[in-house]
């Protein structure tokens, strides 16, 4: 009886030759059907070992076979070191930083891993560069073109007392909050005791020596403390203060048919749109606004026109007015309110402020009392130029991103400086437009961006080409 062994080899018999029937046509060939390809196989597994050992030999006695970047318009690192060269008139020159390797070579080239038997035997020349040039920059896809923010929030030193810290958000906006939209807010800046009306995204100042007047006129509104950089980055509007003519008290001939009318007396003519008032000067009859007519009611100097009582105003009937030598009113932007405001303000007059810019326009919307992100040491600035220029106190920034800005003075400036903002918050100004292609961010079109925002942020070296290619000091 057959046993289990005989029955396998059996049935392995079979099985080859039903295989060989179906691959040769025949059950039983002189040669295994798939000899031959094994045998290829193994034979080309020979020959490529043979190659790469011929390739290893090779290598090793004439080393150095990489010459790419002999080409001069790429940015090489040393495998072994991580030493950063660029290649230019025959030399091998270390460089500073990544920023600088490109606006020497002139474009945003590749960056070549080299060895350092590929480098061996090349002339060297001096190390080149910016001292403090960006030694990274994101790729265009990761540069960042929504709005800044910049806010003031409450914060204490480091005796405990109470202060105010600003914070600038590049493109980014913070969440929830209140928008300022047809109110008004008076604020003093902490640093300075400087007092300001903030209204329609302009800031009004109203000078030391005026804030007892124009307090009186604002019936004792609160006041918001904020810092130094929120109030410097919003755009200037007139000022707040009494006019003073000159002469008070002495006779003016400006309303017809009222030979006793004094110059710093108030008249007012009723319409169907309300009151409209007046200043008599020496030389005309001054068209005021409300708030304006408050302000002068609280100025001293003008109960001269009024026998020593608080001053008020006179009516007057349209046709004295329509005779009389009227000056053209003003349509000057960032006028002072017409009207007085509804006022507002952060809780307890210390919560948190924010002015939201939108690209393309130099005038804030007002946020009051939005959610912050939690404070970061890593992103605190010097607070202060070495020229006194007040900095924010922080910068946010998404880690990996940049900004590419153009600086503008006004909506109606022309072009100004560009600067690439890294998120290590500073920002670096290009010595000609053009350089955003060496940078490799041709395609993007700078962000017009207000010049007193950008001035909050610590200023880095300038990006210049024949800079670059200086030795370092």
């Amino acid at each position: 009886m057959a046993t289990r062994k005989d029955q396998l080899q059996s049935h392995q018999f079979s099985v080859q030759r039903m295989v060989s029937a179906l691959v040769t046509r025949e059950t039983d060939p002189e040669q295994p059907p798939f000899k031959r390809a094994t045998s290829a196989a193994f034979g080309g597994v020979a020959i490529m070992i043979l190659a790469l050992a011929v390739v290893w030999v090779y290598g090793m006695v004439v080393p150095g076979g990489n010459k790419a970047w002999s080409k001069g318009d790429s940015v090489i690192v040393e495998k072994e070191t991580g030493t950063r060269y660029v290649y230019l008139d025959g030399h091998l020159h270390p460089v500073a930083n990544y920023v600088s390797a490109l606006l020497a070579i002139g474009k945003r080239g590749q960056t070549l891993r080299v060895s350092q038997r590929s480098l061996a035997g090349v002339p060297r020349g001096p190390r080149i560069g910016i001292q403090d040039a960006p030694d990274a920059l994101p790729p265009a896809s990761k540069l960042l073109g929504g709005g800044w923010t910049l806010c003031s929030q409450p914060s204490h030193d480091q005796a405990g007392t109470r202060t105010s810290e600003s914070v600038l958000m590049i493109g980014q906006r913070p969440d929830a909050g209140t928008p300022m939209t047809e109110d008004a807010m008076l604020v003093q800046v902490l640093e300075t005791g400087d007092q300001y009306l903030l209204s329609e995204g302009y800031r009004h100042r109203i000078a030391k020596n005026d804030v007892a007047t124009v307090a009186v006129a604002l019936h004792s509104q609160p006041v918001t403390r904020v810092g130094a950089a929120f109030v410097a980055a919003l755009p200037d509007g007139q000022p707040i203060a009494p006019l003073r003519p000159a002469e008070v008290g002495t006779p003016t001939g400006v309303v017809p048919g009222r030979p006793k009318t004094l110059v710093g007396q108030l008249f007012f003519v009723q319409t169907s749109a309300g009151r409209q008032y007046y200043l008599a000067t020496k030389k005309a009859l001054l068209p005021i606004s409300e708030v304006q007519y408050d302000i002068q009611r609280a100025y001293g100097p003008l109960k001269a026109a009024y026998n020593g009582k608080s001053p008020t105003a006179i009516e007057l009937n349209l046709t004295a007015v329509s005779e009389a030598e009227l000056p053209a009113v003003s349509t000057e932007e960032g006028a002072v309110p017409r009207d007085w405001p509804r006022f507002v303000g952060p809780r307890d007059g210390i919560g948190t402020v924010c002015a939201m810019f939108t690209p393309g326009q130099s005038l804030p919307a007002i946020l009051i009392d939005p959610a912050m992100p939690l404070p970061d040491a890593m992103t605190a600035t010097t607070k202060r130029t070495r020229r006194d220029t007040v900095l924010a106190d922080r910068i946010l920034i998404t880690p990996g991103t940049a900004a590419v800005v153009e600086s503008r003075p006004s909506d109606r400036a022309p072009a100004g400086t560009i600067s690439v903002i890294t998120d290590m918050g500073r920002a670096y100004p290009l010595s000609d437009p053009k350089l955003i292609q060496t940078l490799g961010y041709g395609a993007v079109k700078p962000i017009p961006i207000p010049a007193a925002l950008i001035a909050r942020i610590p200023q880095g070296p300038g990006l210049n080409p024949t800079t670059a290619i200086q030795p370092v000091p």
